[in-house]
């Protein structure tokens, strides 16, 4: 994704993605107010059902657990490996509550910690020992591990008998069509629908692509102050220039706040609870459609390039060497996964 980023939303930039004129938008990053650290620790708000209002008419859409997924997890907990025992011991729990363990070991540190291994097939980190970390250990599991998780009840006993705390978690909420896009988020900023109580909006700052294929990005919130939101276009990011998939991910970290586990059974509730206009979040997200719209267009790049690098030479084999299918195929396969079409396809979320 492109690094660059705008700190003010001007005028034309909010008309090219069909906002309504507006002179200038709040700067970003800024300072958020008390009023804005105040509503973001309201988790509890997020198990009251918001207020939508579309086309002039309002009703109330009340969000359901599984209307989001969780994208990204990090917590903590009192512990350390000690032994060889201690260390099988404690991968075996992991494979048991993630459906995947301790792999490679990094032999070096992470963060602060002293030392670290991946998880799964680089689904994440595990990181334990070092003199500033209080005695604990720390997990971070990425998008992709997150997806491979098949029960997050086992999860959530996981952290409760460690005595673990979460230090982020990311939910999100993928509109495959693209009927609530960057611009839909834009507009909904611009006219103030994500002030909080205070009447104060929270920063803003956009990544324009302008419309070069690459995807847009809108950042609402500030990560420094425990709450932000992407919006961005998905579909484009993974490079299907055509493609409409949008992606609405809230990322939360337990600045000034303490995150609770039951997050792990609710998303969507959670998700909705956001910000004040998030409760069109309401539909179950299917982790299968997402896997899946992930892999198609990850196959369309890789035919796209492998026509391009090998299609003449495939044409030649064929066509002037008298290959068949099946010895092009026997002298070009290798076996294993391209990096793109590596996702895990995992079962609908259970609890």
């Amino acid at each position: 994704m492109d690094s660059r980023s705008f700190t003010s939303l001007n005028v034309e930039q909010g008309a090219a993605l069909g906002s309504p004129a507006r002179a200038h938008a709040q700067a970003a990053p800024g300072r958020a107010s008390e009023g804005e650290l105040a509503e973001a620790a309201e988790f509890e708000t997020a198990d009251s059902p918001r207020l939508v209002i579309t086309g002039g008419n309002s009703c109330v859409i009340p969000p359901v657990g599984y209307s989001a997924f969780i994208d990204w997890l990090n917590f903590t907990f009192p512990w350390h490996l000690t032994t060889g025992d201690n260390f099988r011991a404690f991968d075996s729990e992991l494979r048991e509550c993630f459906s995947f363990g301790l792999s490679a070991c990094r032999n070096r540190g992470h963060l602060n910690y002293k030392q670290s291994w991946v998880l799964g097939d680089d689904y994440g980190f595990f990181a334990t020992g070092g003199d500033s970390v209080g005695g604990t250990s720390f997990v971070s599991i990425s998008g992709k591990g997150c997806h491979s998780v098949a029960y997050w009840s086992k999860v959530h006993d996981f952290i409760t008998r460690y005595k673990g705390r979460i230090t982020r978690i990311d939910l999100a909420y993928d509109d495959i069509e693209g009927m609530r896009d960057v611009a839909f988020a834009l507009r909904l900023y611009l006219s103030g629908q994500f002030a909080t109580n205070a009447g104060r909006p929270p920063s803003i700052q956009m990544i324009d692509d302008f419309d070069s294929g690459r995807g847009k990005t809108l950042y609402i919130g500030n990560r420094k102050n425990g709450k932000l939101l992407r919006v961005y276009e998905k579909g484009r990011q993974l490079g299907d220039v055509s493609s409409p998939w949008t992606r609405w991910e809230v990322e939360f970290h337990n600045k000034d706040r303490e995150i609770p586990l039951r997050v792990l059974f609710e998303p969507g509730r959670f998700l909705a609870g956001s910000y004040p206009c998030m409760g069109w979040v309401s539909s179950k997200q299917s982790r299968i459609k997402t896997v899946q719209e992930t892999a198609r267009i990850g196959l369309d790049v890789l035919l796209k390039h492998c026509r391009l690098s090998y299609g003449k030479l495939i044409w030649v084999m064929r066509d002037v060497l008298d290959y068949t299918p099946e010895q092009i195929v026997q002298a070009l396969a290798v076996e294993g996964y391209p990096e793109r079409l590596n996702v895990p396809l995992v079962a609908e979320p259970r609890e």
